[in-house]
């Protein structure tokens, strides 16, 4: 059989290795630094292969690699569920549970009712494949089911990811509404979602209009077009906002260690360095254990009286070690007690005038600006993402 490989399979071709290379991109920054995005690379992975699969029928190559048949319709299985999972993931602050594997109970069916094809052998499917080749009108009948009749799994693919797209819509509806302020990222992510969700209207509203006067050859024309145009544009729109790929950290303390790393630290004599070392230790543990810090009135002079040390030496060692002053070394001490109530769910009612006499802090607008400078937000927004 002639193979044919024009400017469509080409196309066909270097999508799938712009969506291998970027999902990826976008696995290994799920797994060292933003998880959330692991269904999002799970999902560009799959939707790759399932293109390849495409190309392979377009190109009629998969005379020659009949292991390819009826694989493409287990990777759009794996592929539908991923998305809804990313946004779940997202709005909800949450990664991976053992419920999760319910999602794939569609492809589970559809590999029981397909085993015996895609168990067969080469030649057997081989054959197949040049019954079906030149007809797709009959490729996507999946005439072979041994337990289901024809035309059951392209149907049931659509409704499945239709309503899979309409639950994502709702969620990312209900999270823009709980959002008091959205942040810069939060808007990317929003206006990458509304990309996101319109890619996918393409993949399934086509086979809708099968019913009433498409075919269904313009129909797969059009989903494949899509599917090769979303994974292009998706692979651009990560690497031109890092934000959706490295994501932001969520724990305030990784943001209050980084800012502290940047804060230049004088040159200090190695022997200078180890009895600061040990005052700073012996400040942090007596700050935690007495909470002093929850006195508002609290001076480095009282703390100097409290722990038999200079206030200079106390000042030279926050200099030294976290590039902090007192009051900043006190005030961070302040908004990481508060993150830890946030955490336990405490203070739900309280206002911010309340938290911040809690606290430790004289007033309001010294407590959000504290907050804002060691977390990047103000109490009422971070106490509401962690609701969400």
């Amino acid at each position: 059989m002639e193979i044919n490989f024009d400017f469509i399979t080409f196309i066909h071709l270097a999508a799938v290795v712009v969506g291998i290379v970027s999902s990826a991109v976008i696995l290994y920054f799920g797994f060292r630094k933003n998880p959330v995005n692991q269904p999002l690379g799970i999902g560009q992975l799959s939707i790759s292969l399932g293109i390849f699969v495409s190309f392979s029928i377009v190109s009629q190559l998969i005379v020659h690699w009949p292991f390819l048949y009826r694989l493409g319709n287990a990777f759009v299985l794996i592929f539908i569920p991923m998305p809804y999972l990313y946004t779940v993931f997202y709005t909800q602050k949450r990664l991976w549970r053992w419920y999760d594997l319910l999602h794939l109970i569609p492809l589970l069916i559809y590999l029981v009712d397909y085993w015996d094809t895609l168990s067969l052998s080469s030649a057997q499917k081989t054959e197949l494949i040049l019954q079906e080749i030149n007809d797709l009108d009959l490729l996507g009948k999946f005439t072979q089911g041994r337990f289901i009749g024809p035309g059951f799994h392209t149907e049931f693919r659509t409704v499945l990811f239709s309503g899979y797209w309409v639950a994502q819509v709702v969620i990312l509806i209900k999270w823009v509404k709980s959002q008091s302020l959205l942040t810069p990222e939060n808007k990317v992510w929003k206006n990458w979602m509304i990309l996101f969700l319109g890619c996918q209207f393409f993949l399934w509203f086509p086979f809708f209009l099968t019913v009433f006067w498409l075919d269904k050859s313009t129909t797969y024309y059009i989903t494949n077009s899509f599917s090769v145009g979303w994974v292009m544009l998706s692979s651009l729109f990560l690497f031109f906002f890092p934000s959706l790929l490295y994501g932001k950290p969520f724990e305030g303390g990784n943001r209050i260690s980084k800012f502290t790393k940047n804060l230049k630290k004088p040159q200090i004599s190695e022997l200078d360095e180890k009895k600061l070392e040990d005052i700073i230790q012996e400040m942090e543990s007596k700050m935690e254990e007495e909470k002093f810090f929850l006195n508002a009135k609290y001076s480095i002079h009282d703390f100097s009286k409290d722990i038999n040390l200079p206030a200079y030496q106390i000042s030279k060692s926050l200099n030294a070690f976290k590039g902090l002053s007192f009051i900043d070394f006190i005030n961070q001490k302040r908004v990481l007690f508060c993150v830890k109530k946030f955490k336990e769910g405490k203070w739900s009612n309280y206002t911010v005038e309340a938290i911040a006499a809690e606290c430790g802090f004289n007033n309001r607008n010294s407590f959000t600006n504290a907050f804002k400078k060691f977390l990047g937000s103000s109490p009422s927004e971070y106490r509401e993402n962690l609701k969400n």
